[in-house]
This record gives C-alpha cells, sequence and structure tokens, in this order.
C-alpha cells in the first residue's frame, strides 16, 4: 500500500510541475518597449501612446537566408519557408481620388496574378464626407475627382467583395459593420496571409496630410515663395506651394501603425513593404539570392540614385525644428544626419520604394520621418523631399539599410540586364510579338482576357524584378524595325491619359496604347524592347483588372 501512494504522490508532483511550466511559458508580460537602436533612441517612440507586446523568443530564423517559395503553390499546406522567415505585409500610400483608385485596383490585381503570398492595406488619405460628394468633381491630381469613403469602397467591393476596413468612426458613420472595423486579428490566420491564390485588401482611411500650412514654419502663410539652389547655382521653386500631397505617405503610415499595433502589436514579425499605387507586380515577390532577411533594426529598399544630394541643405535648419528630443534641443545637439557621411549615404540610406522594413521599427521611424518633411520640404521644395526626409531619419534612428538592385524597373533606375544568349533573345521576341500585334491595327488586339495581365508580356526564359514602376512614359513604333521609317505610328502609355473610371464596367471598351505624332523620338536597341514591354505590362495589367470586375468589355 505504501508502494501504491508513493507512485500515486510522484504522479501528482510531476503533473503539478507540468502545468506549472506550461504556464509559466504561456504568459505574456506587457510593459513600455525598451529596445533602443545604436544611438541610445527608442525605437518605439513613446510620443504615440500605446502599449505594445514585446516580441516573442523563437521568432527569429535560425539562419540568416531567405528561402525561396516552392515553384509551384497549389498546395494550401502550409506557410512557405519565405513567409515563416518573413511574411510579407504591403502597404500601398495613397490619395482618395479615382486617378490612384485604378492605379491600386490594377496593382492589387497584378499581385494575385503572381500569386503573391502575404498581407495588403490600402492607405487612403483625405476622402470627403459622403454629403460633400460632388465637391471633389476634378479636384483630384491629373484632373480626377477626390472621392468619398463610400464611393471608394464600392468600387473596391466590386473587385474584392472581401475587403475590410480598420477605422471604427469611418465604418459607423458610412453605414458599415463595425465589427469588421474594430478587430483586423481575424486577418492573421486567415486565408488573406496563408493563400496565395486571392487577394483580401483592408483599407485604412486617414485624414488628408497635405496641406503644409499647418505646419509652422516661414512659408506656412503663404506668402513667401520656398526655393532651392541647387549644385549649379541654379535657383529652383516648387510647383506644389503650400499643397504637398507626399506628406500623405508618412503620416498615413504612422496613422496605420499605431492603430495596428494597438489590435495586433508586434508578434507577427512582419516585414512592412511600402509601395506606391503606380507599381505592378510583374514577378513574386522575394529577396534576391545572397540578401539577409529584414530583422528589427535592419530594414532594406530599392537602392536610388538620389544619393546625398540632401547633404547640400541647410540641415541645422531642420534638426533646428525637428530635434529628436526637446533634452536635444536645449543642449543644441545635432541630429545625426548633420554629421554622416556621403560615402554612408550612398551605402546605406540612398533608398526608395518598396521600403521594407521590420514591423518592430515601423513606429518609431514613421514618426520620424513625420517630425522631418516638413522643414525638408521648406528647403527643398520639390518632388523627392519625402524621399531625402526618408533617408534622414534613418539615419537618426541608425536604421541602415539593406540596398537591393533588382527590385524594380521602369523608372529611377536602370532597365535590367539579359543573362546570356537565350534571355536575350526572349526579351528580342517578347517585344517584338507585342509590337507585331499594332503592325495591322486590330481593335483590341493588345488583350486577351485569358492572358494573366502583365506577366503574359514575358516569355521565358526571360525574367523581370518583381516590379514596374510606371512613373514615366513608354513609347515604341510600329513597324518595328531598328531602320528608321517616315510612315511608322508611334505607340505609347502614359499614366495620366488613362480614363480615371477605366475600371467601371460602363467603360465597355479597352484600353489601347495610346498614339502619338510619328516625328516623336522613340528608344533603340534594347531600351526599346523595354520600352515595349512596359507598354504591354501597363495595358494588359489595366484590362486585367477590368476582367476581374466581372465587366463585359468589347473589342470594337
Amino acid at each position: 500500500m505504501t508502494q501504491i501512494m508513493s507512485v500515486a504522490l510522484a504522479g501528482m508532483l510531476l503533473v503539478f510541475f507540468t502545468v506549472s511550466k506550461f504556464i509559466q511559458s504561456n504568459t505574456i508580460i506587457r510593459s513600455e518597449p525598451t529596445a533602443k537602436n545604436n544611438n541610445g533612441h527608442n525605437l518605439q517612440m513613446q510620443s504615440s501612446k500605446i502599449s505594445v507586446p514585446e516580441p516573442r523568443s523563437g521568432r527569429q530564423s535560425k539562419n540568416n537566408e531567405l528561402m525561396q517559395p516552392e515553384p509551384q503553390p497549389d498546395s494550401n499546406q502550409s506557410l512557405n519557408q519565405t513567409q515563416k522567415q518573413n511574411s510579407f505585409h504591403f502597404i500601398i500610400s495613397s490619395d482618395c481620388t479615382s486617378y490612384q483608385r485604378w492605379e491600386t485596383l490594377t496593382q492589387l490585381h497584378s499581385a494575385q496574378s503572381v500569386q503573391q503570398c502575404g498581407r495588403f492595406t490600402w492607405i487612403v488619405s483625405g476622402c470627403l464626407d459622403d454629403e460633400d460628394e460632388h465637391a471633389g468633381k476634378g479636384k483630384g491630381g491629373a484632373h480626377s475627382d477626390v472621392l468619398t469613403h463610400s464611393s471608394l469602397l464600392q468600387e473596391v467591393e466590386k473587385h474584392f467583395p472581401r475587403v475590410t476596413i480598420s477605422n471604427e468612426e469611418v465604418a459607423f458613420h458610412i453605414g458599415r459593420d463595425v465589427s469588421l472595423a474594430m478587430d483586423n486579428s481575424h486577418l492573421k490566420e486567415s486565408d488573406a496571409s496563408r493563400d496565395c491564390h486571392s487577394i483580401h485588401p483592408h483599407v485604412h482611411f486617414t485624414p488628408d496630410f497635405s496641406d503644409m500650412s499647418k505646419y509652422p514654419g516661414p512659408f506656412s502663410d503663404g506668402k513667401k515663395r520656398r526655393s532651392f539652389v541647387n549644385r549649379q547655382n541654379k535657383t529652383m521653386y516648387g510647383n506644389f506651394g503650400n499643397i504637398y500631397k507626399f506628406n500623405n505617405k508618412p503620416n498615413g503610415l504612422h496613422h496605420w501603425a499605431v492603430d495596428f499595433l494597438r489590435k495586433e502589436g508586434t508578434d507577427g514579425g512582419e516585414a512592412v513593404v511600402l509601395v506606391d499605387p503606380d507599381f505592378l507586380f510583374l514577378n513574386k515577390f522575394e529577396f534576391p539570392a545572397g540578401n539577409d532577411m529584414v530583422a528589427p533594426g535592419k530594414p532594406a529598399a530599392a537602392k536610388y540614385g538620389l544619393g546625398g544630394q540632401f547633404l547640400d541643405f541647410n540641415l541645422t535648419r531642420i534638426c533646428e525644428r525637428a530635434p529628436l528630443s526637446q533634452s536635444d534641443s536645449a543642449q543644441n545637439k545635432p541630429c545625426p544626419f548633420q554629421t554622416i557621411s556621403n560615402s554612408d549615404v550612398h551605402k546605406y540610406y540612398s533608398a526608395g520604394a518598396p521600403y521594407i522594413i521590420h514591423i518592430e521599427d515601423v513606429l518609431a521611424f514613421s514618426q520620424r520621418w513625420v517630425e522631418l518633411v516638413p522643414p525638408t520640404y521648406d528647403e527643398y521644395p520639390l518632388l523627392y523631399a519625402e524621399m531625402f526626409a526618408y533617408s534622414m531619419a534613418a539615419a537618426d534612428l541608425n536604421l541602415k539599410h539593406n540596398l537591393i538592385q533588382g527590385l524594380f524597373t521602369g523608372c529611377m533606375t536602370s532597365w535590367p540586364h539579359t543573362h546570356g544568349v537565350e534571355e536575350h533573345e526572349a526579351l528580342e521576341i517578347s517585344a517584338k510579338n507585342y509590337a507585331n500585334l499594332f503592325e495591322n491595327p486590330v481593335s483590341g488586339a493588345s488583350f486577351d482576357p485569358e492572358s494573366g495581365g502583365a506577366v503574359s508580356c514575358f516569355l521565358p526564359p526571360l525574367s523581370p524584378p518583381p516590379f514596374l514602376h510606371y512613373c514615366q512614359r513608354y513609347l515604341f513604333a510600329t513597324p518595328y524595325t531598328k531602320d528608321a521609317i517616315e510612315d511608322r505610328v508611334v505607340h505609347f502609355f502614359a499614366k495620366r491619359r488613362v480614363d480615371h473610371d477605366i475600371l467601371d464596367c460602363n467603360r465597355k471598351v479597352v484600353l489601347e496604347p495610346f498614339v502619338e505624332d510619328k516625328s516623336t523620338k522613340v528608344p533603340h536597341g534594347s531600351e526599346r524592347n523595354w520600352h515595349t514591354l512596359a507598354v504591354c505590362a501597363t495595358v494588359r495589367a489595366i484590362n486585367f483588372a477590368k476582367s476581374k470586375a466581372g465587366c463585359p468589355i468589347k473589342t470594337d
């Protein structure tokens, strides 16, 4: 009997010990984050007044190599290696116009066409209230319409019926299901993150941050004109005045980050990929071989050629208006971006979209970016002010970027280089095949509803980069010959020429390349082929998006 009781007692002690260890290992303690960068600054800004959970241990991969996805993602089994190590969360930041609406919807469809894995959030800034709908006619970029929350969502739902929104107040105001707005954690383990075959976008609305008169400074009253003297001693004047719409990007990102971290925290270990509306997926987004995955304190971005131009700005004046802290200001302590070298800028900070930032860094970084745009814009009132402010914010927080080449093409970078005879021939044939559709013009010839959109333009083994950034004009001439021919037709694509309601089912005719005066100069050689394929990709991507909305499309 004594032996039996001893065994029973031992068993009870074993159970108690096991349960105690289980409870201990699964207890999450929420606290104010204390992680600091090498400059000693908190990476989670306390000014945002939210508490996010400390990252759990065991989330980090044991190796630094980003595994490639399986080539055939036809099964819905477990997450592939890329998702396990860096689950991508794509963030598209736009204004609330019919112009950037068609751009963003086209981008989302292009992501679906390449079966891009990850989550997709669309940050939309500056929508009108429903009662002000008519006030926005023709007031957006490229004479587009500024939309209401409801009108934008109605169009999105035609393309992606499972769209959700995150703003409780907006959802209530427009009569949407508030339960979907209050908590988007249902997306974390749903098909939105696991299924690579379909896109379920999440929309986050923000106010409009483009009015620079709201930020204290010498030009806020609009009486003085901002100017910049470049390295050639030429005075440059900005055309934006007190309306700088690119200020929506840092502010929109921060507005979303505060909301997202309040609801979900940083446990997911996501890599946030920030892109502009005028990006198309040509291929799955993955890091090229040999590049480390993103980690806290280790962001990445595409390498741009902007370089250290901002080092010529009055950095002291910028820092005085946006000190890292009040104590730094009181001590006249310089900001780190004032002392970095041109070499370090080119090595770590000459960055552009796609930006890839670990979720743990997004809040602090976006806050610093927000602070630096207004004084930077006053010093440099031109297009790239927010990009230079991005570089300075990264330098201030010692977020040295892994600058990666080959993430995109089409704008602010060189065209891709082909490798080997077969790939070069595929480039030639791909471009010629598309151009030949216009030798004897037939309406609708450039669109095949079963083509798969932009990806159909590239014949194997030609493999384009993940993104096309179509921020410029692309053109080619037919007959498609190297010789100059007087009787020719010049075909081109320019995003500002696209009908803003192109994806509306009432516009039944497909988009064809625009036609220009035959005297227009066109590219030659390999550049000509890439221009042709850029036209092909943009036109087919738009038509593909239109077809996926269930619109009946005419080709005559």
